[in-house]
């Protein structure tokens, strides 16, 4: 995580999302940027959430770890997703872990200045609701993804999911896995499952293999084995 020391990309970003509009009192003074370099965790389960972000550049990838050591993909942020709302209201530590997919900026404001400014804001709290609202959708939706689809649908899902950037625009061809196997966990499958599904799609031409890069040949059959589902 750096800081950027930077007020005027800080207000672009603040009239862009119309951030003020969200609280009743002007809170740009609270506002501090940072920015997150690819696989790097933006937060991590069990840790204190000490500040309320807001996502304004970028993808992060949301999943949960547990003690056995699986995980499951739970959905992707776009801009202009929240993190932190949950434990702001709850005192509840961290439930998952956030990852930054690719480099993200995130606005952030510490949850002490929130508490003491914005705990009673009826135009913030309202907002809150709308995007946990908007998180229970996903949550739902990619149980649904992980539950009731094949691996070969997860498997395209999580491919568009990784590839669509903030914009819906299909700009990332390559798609870098440091392990297969963690991929595998995140999909709820067995690495010798995983692998068949990848040399499947190989041989179909959808996607190419180099190592550990994906490289997506084919996106128009993702969004048909994907059935117009994504982890978002």
């Amino acid at each position: 995580m750096k800081r950027i020391n930077n007020l005027n990309m800080l207000l672009s970003y603040i009239e862009k999302y119309n951030l003020n509009s969200i609280f009743e009192k002007d809170m740009i003074q609270y506002m501090e940027l940072f920015s997150f370099s690819k696989g790097e965790l933006v937060c991590s389960k069990s840790s204190e959430m000490k500040y309320m972000y807001f996502l304004v550049k970028g993808k992060l990838k949301v999943y949960t770890l547990h003690d056995n050591g699986k995980s499951i993909l739970l959905r992707f942020n776009k801009p202009l997703n929240i993190l932190g709302d949950i434990e702001f209201l709850t005192d509840f530590k961290i439930q998952c872990n956030v990852e930054s997919v690719n480099e993200s900026i995130i606005i952030g404001i510490k949850t002490n200045a929130l508490l003491s400014h914005a705990y009673n804001d009826s135009k913030f709290l309202r907002f809150i609701i709308k995007n946990l609202s908007q998180k229970l959708y996903a949550v739902s939706n990619s149980a649904s993804i992980n539950l009731l689809y094949p691996l070969e649908s997860r498997l395209a899902s999580y491919l568009l999911s990784v590839s669509v950037d903030e914009n819906n625009s299909t700009n990332i061809s390559e798609i870098k896995t440091s392990k297969f196997t963690d991929l595998a966990t995140l999909l709820g499958t067995s690495y010798r499952h995983l692998y068949r599904i990848i040399n499947d799609f190989i041989s179909k031409d959808i996607i190419e293999k180099k190592g550990s890069v994906i490289v997506i040949k084919d996106i128009n059959k993702l969004k048909e084995l994907s059935g117009g589902n994504m982890y978002e």
